[in-house]
């Protein structure tokens, strides 16, 4: 299997999703909540995709003065 591949499926808790987002466990919950990106509920704990994560963080992504959204020119 392609390692990049199994990088992205790697499931991740919601303190090391906030590790890799700058934030605590918690606002990795309400950012799922809001709709940012994916979780799943295994058992009480909520883990998230590796590749959801670094996709979020590229989609935040800002080159200069304007933000790059990839959602949005993905939508038009």
């Amino acid at each position: 299997m392609n390692k990049e591949i199994s990088n992205a499926e790697e499931k991740l808790s919601a303190n090391a999703a906030g590790k890799l987002l700058g934030v605590s466990g918690k606002t990795v919950i309400r950012m799922m909540e809001a709709g940012d990106f994916p979780g799943y509920k295994i058992g009480s704990a909520w883990k998230f995709r590796r590749g959801d994560i670094e996709n979020y963080l590229e989609s935040r992504k800002f080159v200069g003065k304007k933000a790059v959204d990839k959602r949005s020119e993905e939508d038009a």
